[in-house]
């Protein structure tokens, strides 16, 4: 009987230990790939530090680089990041940063940037805005000329009149806003050190601005400014009329997302801004402005201007897509787009304007 229980007692034991092994190997395989324990402080030559990485992808994994771009004595760089997670439920998200050089006053014009009123604007420290799919930093004026981006395999060198920006796109999933906010900048600082124009005054904000929510649009008091209305000749009944908008404002920066009712599928968007940052990208631009009737201030045929205004010179802007382009092209004729004119020729005051309307009525002290 003895000799029969020997092989009773071993067999829990044996169980025991290769239960102990499977936990160990768990545990290793979770903070393997699931934690960055033992993984890379900083990626892209330093310039994203692996903390500010995972604060802004705010999810459990492990951080890894995916493809990276520059470093070789220039300031520009191109660097993608992953947050992996083989836990059930844990999101895979993608972010690439990198240098770029814009022209004018990019965040409020170019098609790139959408909805300009569900961003989150920085409140102080750097000029900056973050959404959950992206965002940038402007560099500080001493950087424009120093840094370029890179397009394929090449260093693009700054151009004349270009700024130096960092920027965000989320390639997948979407970015915890303070944490993306705190990662450009800490970027931003780390690139303008290395090309010589850093500043202190680029520093990360203390508090970012919240979108409001979508509400209706009120014919007489369109973005909630009492007495303001679209242009006759830009509402088509049925077709792009008030609808739904959005407010965003702080002290330095409006901004208005319109979405328009009716079959037109129409969105406009609206924006004022006293930073010196958009105020001198815009005003940098060669033929872009012409001054405005009493001079006080300038307007492009692009539906920009820029108003002299007791506290400081206010860009305003407006633009939309182009499904409300086709559809003020179809009912009321005449040239509505915003494209650039030829430099070598005056720019002239548009012919319809959403924007003149608009400059008696916003107020950025608010």
């Amino acid at each position: 009987m003895a000799v029969q229980s020997e092989p009773r007692r071993k067999k829990p034991a044996l169980l025991g230990a290769v239960a102990l092994v499977v936990i160990a190997a768990l545990i290793a395989l979770y903070c393997w790939r699931d934690t960055n324990i033992l993984g890379s402080d900083s990626f892209c030559d330093g310039r994203l530090d692996s903390s500010g990485v995972q604060s802004a992808l705010d999810t459990t994994g492990r951080v890894s680089k995916v493809a990276e771009q520059g470093g070789e004595g220039r300031p520009e760089f191109r660097c993608t990041v992953q947050r992996t997670s083989l836990l059930a439920g844990g999101d895979d998200l993608k972010v690439t940063l990198r240098t770029a050089a814009e022209e004018g006053a990019f965040p409020f014009t170019t098609a790139v940037w959408k909805d300009p009123a569900q961003r989150s604007y920085f409140k102080d420290g750097a000029t900056g805005a973050v959404s959950g799919r992206g965002g940038y930093v402007v560099l500080p004026q001493a950087c424009w000329a120093k840094v370029g981006n890179i397009q394929g395999s090449a260093v693009v060198h700054p151009a004349q009149h270009t700024v130096a920006t960092i920027e965000a796109t989320m390639e997948q999933g979407t970015a915890d806003r303070m944490g993306l906010a705190r990662l450009l900048v800490d970027a931003a600082r780390k690139v303008a050190k290395e090309a010589g124009c850093d500043t202190p005054g680029l520093r990360t904000p203390s508090a970012l601005s919240e979108p409001g929510d979508e509400r209706p649009t009120h014919a007489r008091e369109v973005c909630g400014l009492t007495g303001f209305t679209l242009p006759p000749d830009s509402v088509i009944t049925g077709v792009a009329e008030p609808g739904q908008e959005r407010l965003n404002q702080q002290r330095g920066t409006w901004t208005c997302d319109l979405a328009l009712a009716g079959s037109g599928a129409a969105r406009l968007s609206l924006a004022a801004t006293s930073e010196a940052a958009f105020v001198r990208a815009a005003l940098d631009e060669p033929g872009a402005f012409t001054k405005l009737p009493g001079g006080g201030g300038l307007a492009s045929p692009r539906q920009e201007a820029v108003v002299h205004c007791a506290g400081g010179d206010v860009y305003f802007t407006v633009g939309w897509n182009t499904a409300y382009g086709n559809v003020l092209r179809k009912h009321t004729g005449g040239d509505v787009s915003n494209r650039r004119p030829p430099t070598s020729h005056p720019p002239k005051l548009p012919q319809r304007s959403l924007l003149l309307p608009l400059l008696p009525e916003v107020s950025l002290g608010k």
